[in-house]
């Protein structure tokens, strides 16, 4: 079975002691990785994560990041265009609720939207409380896929039939709200992630790439009515192959 994790963070700091492990832990286990560099320094750290396990990759500029000079900003954008051969998606990228200065916060998401236009690639949309406004944003310039999509079932739905993707995370193994979701929606441009290290199903240990594969057990759990193990698998995989051209 082949199985590939939509949006997580190898890059991240917090894989430096065991990043060789958890790269080989997820293609032993079939799955296979894209991930998002969400910053400058994370961006730079996702090329080079690419080179080393060859692995999938995004790069953007995450809204929490908004106190970042200007500079920062520009640097990151330079470094998306210069390595468009090298990406998948430009992401993570978006609007979250929780962070100051929403003015800036569109801003800079309008400024990436437009160079994802420009470079004909899809996003990859962080929208935490904010799901709406970025899809209004959006207005269809460019297809999308809402990160861990933690919005209501009309939305999802109107995502869904507009030609974006929604991402279900490993948040589903315990969220009521994400199995409501699911129960509630066909697999029509749906993709799964774990957003390693975060949002773990296992509590004390970091989330893993391979921890995807508790969200397609989750999804069969909830849909086996409907599909086989095996049909979820497949139709989830060919989803992420065509949000993002592989």
């Amino acid at each position: 079975m082949r199985y590939i994790d939509a949006h997580c963070h190898i890059e991240d700091k917090a894989f430096n002691k065991n990043r060789d492990e958890i790269v080989k832990n997820a293609k032993e286990n079939g799955v296979e990785i894209v991930t998002s560099g969400a910053s400058l320094g994370g961006c730079r750290r996702a090329l080079e994560c690419k080179k080393k396990y060859n692995i999938y990759i995004t790069l953007g500029f995450h809204p929490s990041n908004v106190r970042s000079d200007d500079k920062v900003v520009d640097e990151a954008y330079k470094l998306i265009e210069e390595n468009e051969k090298e990406i998948l998606a430009v992401g993570e990228i978006g609007l979250d609720i929780r962070v100051e200065n929403k003015e800036k916060q569109e801003e800079r998401f309008r400024r990436f939207i437009n160079l994802a236009e420009e470079l004909n690639k899809p996003i990859v949309i962080h929208a935490k409380g904010m799901e709406r406004e970025c899809f209004d944003i959006v207005n269809n310039k460019v297809i999308s896929m809402y990160h861990c999509y933690s919005g209501d079932l009309d939305l999802a739905k109107e995502i869904i039939n507009n030609g974006h993707y929604i991402s279900i995370s490993t948040l589903i193994c315990f969220s009521e709200h994400h199995q409501n979701l699911v129960k509630n929606l066909n697999l029509e441009n749906i993709v799964v992630e774990t957003d390693s290290p975060y949002l773990s199903p296992i509590k004390g240990e970091k989330n893993e790439p391979k921890n995807v594969i508790k969200v397609i057990d989750k999804i069969w759990e909830l849909k086996k009515d409907e599909y086989s193990k095996e049909e979820i698998i497949k139709i989830i995989y060919e989803n992420t192959k065509r949000l993002y051209g592989i």
